[in-house]
């Protein structure tokens, strides 16, 4: 068994602490992660709001890439419906060459309307946006060159530079809830992040614009 840390950057809903106080506690737990034996260290990507504060999971992964030697990193998620998708996997490869493979990659499509308002993207094109990102993704970091025609994106062919450090194999996965999410992360090709979800009352801070969903 392998056991891993979360860090989500998650402040009061009062704002109890200022978020760049939060920030710097966060680190510095984060830093112990690695000395007290944690096989990986997970971050989550949320938006505008105090319900989880870190908008970029690969520039935060980037920081603690520079300072741990063995943990291995991992996205949890990042939201592809919000993101260019070549632009992700760029980003992807860099932080394997950084991290010297040490990378896991979770991706997800986001519940939130708060979010989905502020990046201006139908919460209607989620599923659809979320595949097609995902197939270039998982495309452009396995082949040398790709291309990709569909309703959202029309990329000519082309390739990513740097390439990464280590073939991706094993180490790519979709956040699934709903059952139609497994068949989704089949069809891709890529491994199930599981997400707990409750049923039933649900506590979330009282001034998030992030609500339950059960799709993913």
């Amino acid at each position: 068994m392998k056991v891993g840390m979360l860090i989500a950057m998650q402040n009061h809903p009062d704002d109890y602490h200022k978020d760049h106080e939060l920030y710097w506690e966060e680190c510095r737990l984060a830093d112990l992660a690695e000395s007290l034996g944690f096989d990986s260290l997970w971050a989550v990507e949320h938006h505008f709001d105090a319900y989880a504060m870190i908008p970029d999971v690969v520039q935060f992964l980037t920081y603690i890439a520079g300072r741990t030697s063995r943990i291995q990193l991992g996205t949890a998620v990042i939201v592809l419906p919000w993101h260019d998708p070549v632009r992700v996997a760029e980003q992807i490869a860099m932080l394997d060459i950084l991290s010297k493979g040490r990378l896991l990659v979770g991706f997800g499509r986001g519940a939130a309307k708060l979010e989905y308002q502020g990046f201006r993207v139908p919460m209607e094109e989620a599923r659809g946006r979320f595949i097609e990102a995902a197939e270039i993704v998982v495309k452009a970091l396995k082949n040398e060159r790709f291309s990709h025609q569909g309703k959202y994106y029309q990329i000519p062919e082309m390739s990513i530079r740097p390439r990464p450090y280590s073939d991706f194999n094993g180490r790519l996965y979709g956040a699934t809830i709903s059952p139609e999410s497994v068949e989704v992360m089949a069809k891709l090709g890529i491994g199930m992040l599981a997400i707990l979800h409750a049923t039933g009352i649900q506590r979330w801070p009282r001034s998030s614009g992030i609500t339950p969903s059960t799709a993913t």
